[in-house]
């Protein structure tokens, strides 16, 4: 399998504008298919029932009846009250016969960065201080941009405030040129498991296909040879590469500040739960504030038709080869320092502590 051409293709997501008029479900008929996709194809499903099984089948019975008293306009509700036994930020449901709006696109925030959500200052001629609220792909040049413009300021800081609160995520190419200042060593990061469906083989097959820039059989039989893996496996958890845990040596930058501080709160979630689980494995690195979402077990979403052409569902295709042994969904990242409510000024606390 050539391995970087794929991975090219599995940070993307994948979605298929809905075309109307097709098959308009009932509410009924809408659960039944929508139970039956999340059972066959949702990659945590065999996680998050196998402890709790007769509670799920309890509330899929309850919701089973109740779906056949509920009129079409009310059903997204009991829908959604489904889809929250599984407690996963990357399952979306839309219905589509309420809005006229774009597909869902990412936890990425939408195009067109604005200027609150990056931004740096000196709090003093020792301290540093960035914010980066979203890690949305609009959010890779800017913020680039931002650490070559204040590497000097970076460099000669005796300490680095990191503000990622409410950053809800997006790509990891965002924090990329942050590592090289706050890490001391090389990082271990897990590998994932892609759960193999027809779905998934269809889509990046498609999706492959579109984007070859000649017409070429060869292409598309290399495009079939670099599938035939997932293809094979239908059903299965398939590793992606051949490792679960790779060391990422970074280059890491010879001058940089000495203590670095994350402030994290609640609304931090899966690629700024990436950032928090890779800084932290810095000796320079203390994260202050609460636990984080816990949005980071299952991603790379894209959109699974079940049938039912008056709703959009998003499910997440591969699991965190960290699983079982160590979730976070639900638990979020723990900060080395947890800040209570008696706390208003994040930074200010995290100047005196720096200073004292």
């Amino acid at each position: 399998m050539t391995n970087t051409k794929l991975f090219l293709i599995f940070c993307l997501v994948f979605f298929v504008r809905p075309i109307y008029g097709q098959t308009t479900c009932n509410c009924s008929q809408a659960l039944k298919q929508l139970i039956a996709k999340i059972e066959s194809e949702y990659p945590g499903f065999p996680e998050k029932t196998k402890q709790n099984k007769d509670l799920y089948q309890a509330k899929k019975n309850i919701l089973t009846k109740k779906s056949l008293l509920i009129s079409n306009e009310t059903c997204t509700q009991l829908l959604q009250e489904y889809l929250d036994f599984f407690h996963d930020e990357h399952i979306v449901l839309d219905d589509l016969s309420k809005k006229k709006n774009p597909p869902h696109t990412s936890t990425g925030n939408p195009a067109g960065a604005s200027e609150e959500e990056i931004s740096s200052k000196s709090i003093s001629p020792d301290i540093f201080y960035i914010k980066i609220s979203s890690f949305g792909y609009e959010n890779i040049a800017p913020f680039k941009e931002l650490i070559e413009k204040n590497s000097e300021k970076i460099e000669n800081s005796k300490a680095l405030i990191i503000d990622v609160r409410n950053n809800g995520g997006g790509t990891d190419d965002v924090y990329q040129p942050l590592l090289p200042y706050i890490l001391t060593n090389p990082i271990r990061i897990m590998s994932v498991e892609f759960f193999a469906t027809q779905t998934l083989v269809n889509g990046l097959r498609d999706y492959a296909i579109k984007n070859i820039k000649q017409d070429s059989i060869n292409e598309v039989k290399r495009i079939d040879e670099d599938l035939r893996e997932y293809r094979e496996n239908i059903g299965k958890f398939v590793l992606y590469g051949d490792k679960k845990v790779m060391i990422d040596s970074i280059a890491l930058n010879p001058k940089g500040p000495k203590q670095v501080i994350i402030l994290a709160n609640r609304n931090v979630a899966s690629s700024a739960e990436n950032f928090l689980f890779s800084s932290r494995q810095s000796k320079k690195v203390k994260i202050m504030g609460t636990p984080s979402m816990g949005a980071l077990d299952y991603g790379s979403i894209r959109e699974f038709k079940f049938g039912c052409d008056n709703y959009q569902l998003l499910l997440p295709t591969y699991r965190s080869a960290r699983l079982p042994q160590y979730p976070i969904d639900n638990i979020g990242i723990q900060p080395d320092i947890y800040l209570d409510e008696s706390i208003s000024d994040w930074i200010d606390f995290a100047v005196h502590y720096i200073n004292e």
